[in-house]
């Protein structure tokens, strides 16, 4: 049987006069050489997200100022400086002398948030804790307590028919806007701060009667006229109420208590203020890098958990929290009882401090000396 095939092979002379199928690696006879290598193609690592930082392959992956640019060498340091772990801890003393301090942990990365709006149900501790150290630092004297609501026929409304949230902020938004343009202007004339408006504001859903949105603000000024409020605000004219403060304490109970409520589902923010009150109650931050003043940090703060727990303050296996300085009060709650309010003495957290101080400045002096005598063993020092 013949079978023919479509390919055809050429017979090829060798140098010996052999003939050989071209093609074959396997051929018999003297073919010529095997087909050298292909060379591989040089690689250069991917870098998503950084190829503005280096230059144009061949790239040499070292820390060298030839291959990489001063802000890629910046970004290195920075990685390498966050992979290494330290441990140590932390204290923060505010304005109005409360302390908080704890234990910290650095060379550990979050996930990024996605950013999307939240509805909430209530204030956050966080939120509660920020709002009442901005009116206890005593830098800021709040006068007027102002509530503002919305009349639905003047308001746009939901499904549900209530007032839009998203409209109302905008409304809300575009009110405080105008209201400290014209007392920013007013401190711009007279040259002075003392006029340049201060304000917390709140958002709250009413429960029990439309479940519409309003707003609560502490303001700083003493005088603001309520006909030129309600202008500006473009409700009802019984939806702008003004009251005058007079107790700074009072100040703090009204924010709270309208911030106790919850099951008030709020998308977006819940409260706010001015950048100038954010920056009054940043509080100063000590760090104590080390193993050595962690353990120290965690010895004065067993000698303090009785001092701090009966006086208001908070002591956990992570941290503390010292609360700021105050006045024992007595007053009436609504039944007619008296009630007291336990003061704060100003001298637990001297005492607190001087007591962390102590070791801390031990433990410095015993670095200086090892850095010092870097030869010597510390074991033959006399502490």
């Amino acid at each position: 049987m013949v079978c023919n095939n479509d390919l055809n092979i050429i017979p090829q002379n060798n140098q010996n006069g052999s003939t050989g199928s071209a093609g074959y690696a396997g051929a018999s006879g003297n073919t010529a050489g095997p087909a050298e290598p292909e060379t591989p193609k040089e690689h250069h690592p991917t870098l998503p997200g950084l190829e503005e930082y280096f230059p144009p392959p061949p790239l040499e992956f070292n820390n060298s100022s030839i291959s990489l640019t001063e802000e890629a060498q910046e970004l290195l340091k920075k990685w390498e400086a966050e992979s290494t772990s330290s441990r140590g801890a932390c204290i923060n003393i505010f304005p109005s002398g409360e302390i908080t301090g704890g234990f910290f942990r650095t060379g550990r990365r979050s996930l990024p948030r996605k950013k999307e709006r939240i509805v909430s149900q209530e204030f956050t501790r966080q939120a509660r804790k920020t709002i009442r150290r901005a009116v206890e630092s005593g830098l800021t004297t709040f006068r007027l307590f102002i509530t503002l609501t919305f009349d639905p026929k003047q308001s746009q409304l939901d499904e549900a028919g209530h007032v839009d949230q998203l409209w109302a902020k905008e409304k809300f938004k575009r009110f405080l806007n105008t209201v400290k343009r014209k007392y920013d202007r007013k401190a711009e004339k007279a040259e002075t701060a003392k006029n340049e408006l201060s304000y917390i504001w709140t958002a709250e859903i009413q429960e029990l009667n439309t479940k519409n949105i309003h707003f609560h603000i502490l303001v700083d000024q003493p005088f603001i006229p309520v006909q030129w409020l309600v202008m500006i605000w473009g409700q009802a004219a019984n939806s702008v109420n003004v009251k005058r403060i007079t107790n700074q304490e009072h100040a703090a109970k009204y924010m709270l208590k309208y911030m106790s409520k919850g099951h008030c589902p709020i998308e977006g923010k819940r409260y706010g203020m001015t950048q100038n009150l954010l920056d009054q109650i940043r509080p100063q931050k000590i760090r104590f890098a080390g193993e050595d003043r962690r353990e120290a940090f965690r010895k004065v703060k067993r000698e303090f958990y009785w001092d701090i727990e009966n006086n208001g303050g908070k002591v956990t296996d992570f941290g503390l929290s010292i609360p700021a300085p105050r006045r024992s009060r007595v007053w009436r709650d609504k039944k007619g009882m008296l009630r007291t309010t336990k003061g704060v003495p100003k001298e637990l957290s001297e005492r607190f401090l001087h007591a962390l101080e102590k070791p801390m400045k031990r433990i410095d002096f015993e670095e200086e000396v090892d850095a010092a005598h870097p030869d010597n063993s510390s074991d033959d020092l006399p502490f």
